[in-house]
């Protein structure tokens, strides 16, 4: 099939100017060609289309009032701000290294084709240091008036990186007082850290992803906070929102069996504290409390002091025994080598009685050697 025919677009009007109208006037400066000229151009503004003049008309009112918003400016600049002059520099001296008086007013039209600087730091930037003065006390003191809330974000990294302490970390949490110093803007230089300053064993640098908060959200969250009907909840309110979430067939709570209950809850408690005193008498409670090594320390303290009153006891009756058998031994001696004549002392003295007690091996050694001496020494 042969393609269809498309509508064919419609001839546009041709409109011609003024200059093509008059193309070929002789003597177009003259009075009668000037006024021929103005009806021509009027006859042609008139002729055309209503959409046509409305459209010129908008045109031709937002290029006025342009030009009148420009001009009102204009005039309000030279109101306020002095006449500024053409700004020279020293030769020598980068004009980028100053900056423009214009960009200053914030009136600077030449942008970036401008050849002195648009940045208001660069002064401070390019200050040579002054060697007659000391600045370091001015410099802490403006560094312990910093906080974190001064900071951007590219500012706070920078001082958290420039910290040389807390590097000896074991572990890869971020401390918490830190993230508190700067989510309440109370970080700066001079931050010490409560868990122990340079020894805290957390981190002390910005999570990965962390963004800084400015003062108009943090403005924001607490206005939003104390709007919150959590803030003014009172325990009465959240009492009675809990109770209603409760189900099931309970016991109301009311001054008889808020009683009642306080009653069987005392009771509870005293028949516990006397059922585990009952229990620490038990052999493994007992071991477990560890008392049995103070009552074995009692008792074999008491086994060595009957322990001593027996060989007291015991000491005293064996010197006893041992004197009287020193005596009869030596008046039987006595009675036999002075008068040569049997002893005839008390029956029995050289026989020891039945119930006497039997003589220790060291009590007869000692026996033995003493009439030795004696009669070595007669």
């Amino acid at each position: 099939m042969p393609p269809k025919k498309g509508k064919e677009p419609a001839p546009k009007k041709a409109t011609k100017s003024v200059e093509d109208r008059t193309f070929g006037m002789k003597n177009k400066k003259g009075g009668a060609a000037k006024k021929e000229i103005a009806r021509m151009s009027a006859n042609l503004k008139n002729s055309g289309s209503a959409e046509e003049k409305r459209k010129q008309a908008e045109k031709e009112a937002r290029e006025r009032e342009k030009k009148a918003a420009e001009e009102a400016r204009r005039e309000t600049e030279a109101l306020l701000n002095k006449p500024a002059q053409v700004q020279k520099v020293p030769f020598g001296v980068d004009p980028k290294t100053v900056v423009c008086i214009f960009y200053k007013k914030g009136n600077c039209e030449k942008g970036r084709k401008c050849k002195f600087a648009h940045d208001l730091a660069i002064e401070r930037k390019t200050e040579k240091k002054n060697l007659y003065s000391d600045t370091r006390k001015e410099e802490e003191e403006t560094k312990k008036a910093e906080t974190s809330a001064d900071w951007d974000e590219e500012k706070l990294r920078k001082v958290v990186l420039s910290k040389k302490g807390n590097q000896r970390t074991t572990t890869d949490k971020v401390c918490k007082y830190f993230i508190e110093a700067i989510e309440d803007g109370k970080y700066g230089w001079f931050w010490i850290c409560p868990n122990g300053g340079d020894k805290c064993m957390y981190k002390h640098a910005l999570p990965p992803g962390f963004v800084l908060k400015t003062k108009e959200q943090r403005a924001a969250e607490k206005a939003l906070l104390d709007k919150s009907p959590l803030k003014t909840l009172t325990l009465e309110d959240f009492l009675e929102s809990e109770r209603h979430k409760l189900t099931g067939d309970l016991t109301p709570v009311t001054p008889e069996t808020f009683a009642k209950w306080k009653k069987e809850r005392l009771d509870k408690k005293a028949a516990e504290e006397q059922l585990r005193k009952a229990k620490e008498n038990t052999g493994r409670a007992l071991f477990e409390s560890g008392k049995w090594r103070d009552e074995d320390d009692s008792e074999a303290t008491d086994d060595e002091d009957e322990d001593v009153w027996n060989l007291e006891k015991l000491r005293k009756e064996t010197e006893a025994i041992r004197s009287e058998k020193e005596d009869a031994r030596l008046a039987a001696l006595h009675g036999t080598s002075n008068f040569g004549t049997p002893n005839f002392g008390t029956p029995g003295a050289d026989t020891p009685a039945e119930d006497t007690p039997a003589e220790t091996p060291a009590e007869e050694a000692s026996a033995e050697e003493t009439p030795a001496e004696e009669k070595s020494g007669s």
